[in-house]
């Protein structure tokens, strides 16, 4: 299967404990500490799914994301935010820039494992029907 996920976080436990929830699932796992450096992963590679911290010094999420939707090579690839912080004003915007999903941590094992299965599967489905309609 060898679906590609992105995690951006500027905190290494974070993406450690994210990483080890979804070990079993059978992605192939990128990670990046700053919105600078998952932009450019994100140029290098095709990931299914984006997991990307709202809070991160320089460019927090919500900017990133922005970047991504603007962009017509990224503006597909669904984008689960993380927090911290379960505010509705960043829950809102998070939906707003254009998140797919919101997941506050720390992670609930299941919560995080059946999002991500979803949203893989769903970024499949609308590739596929992209070549069908292609």
């Amino acid at each position: 299967m060898n679906n590609k996920i992105l995690i951006v976080d500027d905190t290494p436990i974070n993406i450690q404990m994210a990483m080890n929830i979804l070990k079993d699932q059978g992605y192939k796992m990128f990670y990046a500490k700053s919105g600078e450096m998952a932009l450019k992963i994100i140029l290098e590679n095709n990931f299914d799914l984006i997991l990307l911290d709202i809070m991160m010094p320089e460019m927090n999420g919500f900017e990133v994301c922005n970047k991504l939707k603007n962009n017509e090579n990224t503006k597909n690839i669904p984008i689960i935010f993380l927090s911290g912080k379960d505010s509705t004003q960043d829950i809102e915007q998070a939906y707003e820039v254009g998140g797919i999903d919101y997941i506050v941590k720390p992670f609930i094992t299941i919560e995080l494992i059946t999002k991500v299965n979803s949203y893989v599967r769903l970024k499949q489905l609308e590739d596929k029907f992209e070549i069908l309609k292609g």
